[in-house]
């Protein structure tokens, strides 16, 4: 039950260890086989293709990760229908267990700035700290947008005829999904890599890797600064005992690294070709218009 002389809890049971690994499988499959497509102008694009087969080949591995991303958002909201309706349990949607924003995540955030600025102390959190919060919901919005948006593109003609004919003239509907979720993509890709992969595996307490979801456990005393309300709760309902497990083995910490650290760099590079192709891009866009004020300036000159 300790780990170094400290003990050990569960923090993620099987069933959520499961539904991360299938986002995380999911999710960078979606986004190595859909980003060259975003950026096929630059050299890395091309290479990742090759890499992959092809063009055709990547498309298949694309439509096979979302159907991925649609069992594992399939799991979660039926373990969601199971807690409400067999377990009766009400705390998934408001309460210390939810995952929704409450006042109380709004009082952590301005007391968070106010520790940054060292205006006063580092609040405590409960189970789920407010950037985790913001991190679920976006997810799920995410998911949605490109779920609705990936039909349509996988589907163009049959999403086309749900279009009223008076309409069609007007609306090009895979055009306008192919837009939303082109940049639905960058917006998620570009968040995960960096601002999840900053407060999960980048603080100075859990580099290089958290392996938390990994391993499903924490130890007390990272227990008791990450979630320091969650824990005190715990052990004054009573339930602090039930929640103690073995450390994980070298083994599990060692498969944990293996899987983690790899996916880690992958996504930090993505973001590196991601932004350093956007510059690129709106460098062109700037040397273009300077061009063409340098062109209107000599042409009123020369009359």
């Amino acid at each position: 039950m300790t780990s170094n002389g400290n003990t050990t809890y569960l923090r993620f049971g099987l069933f959520h260890r499961f539904g991360h690994f299938l986002i995380i499988i999911s999710f960078f499959g979606l986004v190595l086989t859909g980003m060259p497509l975003v950026f096929k102008d630059y050299g890395w694009a091309h290479f990742l293709y090759n890499l992959m087969g092809g063009y055709p080949t990547a498309g298949n591995i694309h439509r096979i990760c979302a159907l991925i991303t649609f069992v594992a958002t399939f799991l979660h909201f039926a373990f969601l229908a199971f807690e409400t309706l067999v377990r009766k349990n009400r705390n998934i949607f408001w309460g210390p267990e939810s995952l929704l924003i409450q006042p109380k995540d709004l009082l952590n955030i301005l007391g968070d700035i106010l520790w940054f600025f060292r205006l006063g102390k580092r609040p405590q959190f409960d189970r789920y700290i407010y950037w985790e919060k913001f991190e679920y919901l976006s997810l799920m919005w995410g998911t949605m947008v490109m779920a609705v948006t990936g039909f349509i593109l996988w589907f163009p003609v049959q999403s086309a005829n749900l279009v009223p004919a008076e309409l069609a003239t007007f609306i090009d509907l895979p055009s306008i999904a192919l837009v939303a979720h082109r940049y639905e993509a960058l917006l998620a890709a570009g968040f995960i890599f960096s601002i999840h992969f900053l407060h999960t595996h980048l603080l100075p307490e859990n580099i290089p890797v958290d392996e938390a979801m990994f391993t499903g456990r924490i130890d007390e005393e990272h227990f008791k600064h990450e979630r320091g309300v969650y824990y005190e709760r715990l052990k004054e309902e009573g339930q602090l005992e039930e929640l103690k497990v073995p450390p994980a083995s070298r083994k599990a910490k060692f498969v944990s690294k293996l899987m983690g650290l790899p996916l880690l760099g992958v996504g930090l590079l993505m973001v590196g070709f991601m932004l350093s192709s956007l510059i690129c891009s709106l460098a062109s866009v700037f040397v273009d218009l300077t061009k063409n004020i340098h062109f209107d300036i000599f042409s009123i000159f020369a009359f």
